[in-house]
């Protein structure tokens, strides 16, 4: 999936610099819920559901002859819940002397266990359930090794999980987020954009704006579920603060918008992480959890001034950190890094034993299947 706009945003960069790229993204008709800009499409109605438009993109990359098959979150052939062989692309697009890189992006690494360990306020302590069966998405990550020659992730949160995957940051074409800035109001506009409310702490949020209102706090407040991302851009150019998430401890994209804006932004984001990420002690954000959200508002709401300070600091740090003519250079140099290098060919057991975990999840969903 075209994630945020982000993998989008790097294609078309790339070939700004020169580079054939494509980005391909699965739709059940041809668009996608938040309407995000798409590059090619590969249609389960117009495809032969799900497998067929899987295995017949599979067959189309490969007659391409790309010599980097990157991929993000899932390979080419997948099932949501990690079952059906997903991967299974993988050992055939290796067999033909191909490159392979993935890019972790979430959930798909920050599993249950491993966040509980480290992050005091994980979602999974609250309302997030577990996604997927672990044990299998451990054993698919043990397979995703013996055929990936490099792994990435975006920031060092991630970096948790994966400490060996080089972390390239988000990206965002700036030219079409220009700065904005806050003026100098008595009545802010709140907004907040949640796309999993559970992974966001959206509840903690909800209860926070009741409490200030409860208590007089002079304020407008907008909660943006489904809308199309253009549309919810224009809302975003409107807010005085804007409220990304307070559970996991990292930027979410939204945070970069609402800096690139020069929104003040309301996020979870763990100096121990971010501080040395960023190359600051003075990070552009109102920081808040569970525990402080309410009080945290309720400063931001009345504080014109830390508003106005914060909105040029964030738009500073977007374009030095995160400005994509700027990011490109990074991925540029990561798949000429790999590139240089001999594919990577299997020297463990890993995907044998994903296999083997594959082949008796289908024989105990095989009704008929001889013993």
């Amino acid at each position: 999936m075209n994630m945020a706009a982000m993998p989008v945003t790097i294609v078309r960069a790339l070939r700004d610099v020169g580079f054939e790229a494509a980005h391909i993204q699965y739709t059940t008709g041809g668009d996608n819920p938040l309407k995000y800009e798409l590059d090619r499409i590969a249609d389960y109605a117009k495809d032969g559901g799900r497998i067929g438009a899987q295995f017949k993109t599979l067959q189309e990359a490969l007659t391409e002859e790309f010599d980097i098959y990157h991929f993000w979150n899932r390979s080419l052939t997948f099932r949501l819940d990690y079952g059906g062989f997903s991967g299974i692309d993988l050992p055939l697009i290796k067999a033909r002397g191909k490159h392979i890189a993935h890019r972790f992006t979430g959930f798909d690494l920050r599993l249950p266990s491993r966040d509980l360990a480290v992050n005091p306020h994980s979602p999974f302590r609250y309302e997030q359930r577990p996604l997927y069966d672990e044990k299998l998405v451990a054993a698919y990550q043990d397979f995703l090794v013996e055929y990936v020659d490099a792994f990435m992730i975006q920031d060092p949160e991630m970096a948790q999980f994966h400490p060996e995957a080089e972390i390239i940051p988000r990206a965002l074409d700036l030219t079409k987020w220009g700065y904005i800035g806050v003026e100098r109001k008595d009545r802010p506009l709140l907004v907040h954009a949640p796309t999993n409310p559970a992974a966001k702490g959206t509840r903690f949020i909800l209860a926070a704006i009741e409490a200030l209102r409860d208590e007089g706090l002079a304020f407008d407040f907008k909660l943006l579920r489904g809308l199309a991302h253009a549309e919810a851009q224009r809302v975003y150019a409107q807010a005085d603060i804007i409220i990304d998430q307070i559970l996991i401890g990292a930027t979410g994209v939204l945070t970069l918008e609402a800096w690139a804006l020069g929104k003040p932004v309301v996020v979870n984001l763990r100096p121990d992480l971010f501080e040395p990420f960023y190359d600051t002690t003075d990070l552009p954000v109102i920081n808040a959890n569970p525990d402080t959200i309410k009080d945290q508002l309720r400063q931001a709401t009345k504080d014109v001034d830390l508003r106005l300070d914060l909105a040029p600091r964030g738009r500073a740090l977007v374009e030095d950190k995160h400005d994509i003519t700027k990011v490109i250079g990074q991925y540029v140099d990561f798949y000429q890094r790999l590139f240089r290098q001999p594919p990577s060919a299997p020297t463990g057991f890993g995907d044998i034993a994903y296999i083997k975990m594959q082949v008796e999840l289908t024989e105990q969903n095989e009704r008929f299947w001889p013993r």
